[in-house]
This record gives C-alpha cells, sequence and structure tokens, in this order.
C-alpha cells in the first residue's frame, strides 16, 4: 500500500487516506483525515467533534466470500461524511458506501447505521449466472460509475 506523509502531523498514512487541502493563493498541503478534520473543526467551532480513526472490518456476502471494509471520515463543515471501501491495488473499489451525519452525534451510531447499509447490500445477490449467462437479478442494477 503506498503511503504519503501527512505535511501537519508527519505520520505516514495511506494514499485512499490523504487529502490535498487548500487553495491555489495560499498553496496546498497534503493532510491525513485526522489533521483535515481537526482544522475544519477548529474553523468552524465544533469543539466537541470526534475526531477518531476507525479500524477496519471483514464481513462475508451472501455467496461466503470475504470483503474487508476501510473507514474514512471526513468533517464538511457543518456536516460528517463517513465513507466504507473495498481497496484494490491501495485505491478505493468494488463495494463503496457513504452515510453523512451531523457531526455533533455519536460517530459510532452512524458507524453502526453504515454496518447495517454494508450487511443488508452484501446479503443481496445481484447478479446470477444461468443458462443466457450472467444476468442482472431481479432487473435492479445497483453501481457507480466514474472516471
Amino acid at each position: 500500500m503506498q503511503t504519503t506523509k501527512c505535511d501537519e502531523c508527519g505520520s505516514l498514512t495511506a494514499n485512499h487516506d490523504i487529502t490535498n487541502y487548500g487553495s491555489m493563493e495560499g498553496g496546498y498541503r497534503k493532510l491525513c483525515s485526522l489533521c483535515l478534520n481537526a482544522d475544519m473543526a477548529e474553523r468552524c467551532g465544533l469543539d466537541g467533534f470526534e475526531n477518531i480513526r476507525l479500524e477496519s472490518i471483514e464481513l462475508t456476502d451472501d455467496a461466503g466470500k470475504v470483503h474487508q471494509f476501510h473507514f474514512r471520515t471526513h468533517l464538511m463543515g457543518h456536516i460528517v461524511s463517513l465513507d466504507a471501501f473495498e481497496l484494490q491495488d491501495g485505491s478505493p473499489s468494488g463495494y463503496q458506501f457513504q452515510l453523512v451525519g451531523d457531526p455533533e452525534d455519536d460517530l459510532y451510531a452512524l458507524l453502526g447505521r453504515m454496518i447495517e447499509k454494508i450487511r443488508r447490500a452484501l446479503a443481496k445477490k445481484h447478479l446470477k449466472d444461468d443458462e443466457f449467462g450472467l444476468q442482472i437479478e431481479d432487473l435492479v442494477v445497483r453501481g457507480s460509475i466514474d472516471s
């Protein structure tokens, strides 16, 4: 996994947890999510923001395949975003989820909601392989397109 040194705390951080933060006028710094969130909390006057790093977890899908999910929180003004994602070659790939909440709420409660959301998605079979080949199950397509 490739890492980058956080310009604020100096810790080596996985690239998927680094944000280029700043402006053209003032320049940019590479910040880990903890330093980014601490800066945002200070700017927004959110003294009670629970700024923690969440450990990855493994969950099993309906076919018995194990998926490892990593978490990232981003404080964006008066909302907090919790992302859950799998990694492939050090970058978010595969299943990806996001929940948005209030920064003053319990982050572990948001994490609990996220885990339930992931479990529901992993319990559903999205594709079936029948005599016509690989088909979409129940005529429902879920996914995202990015460049």
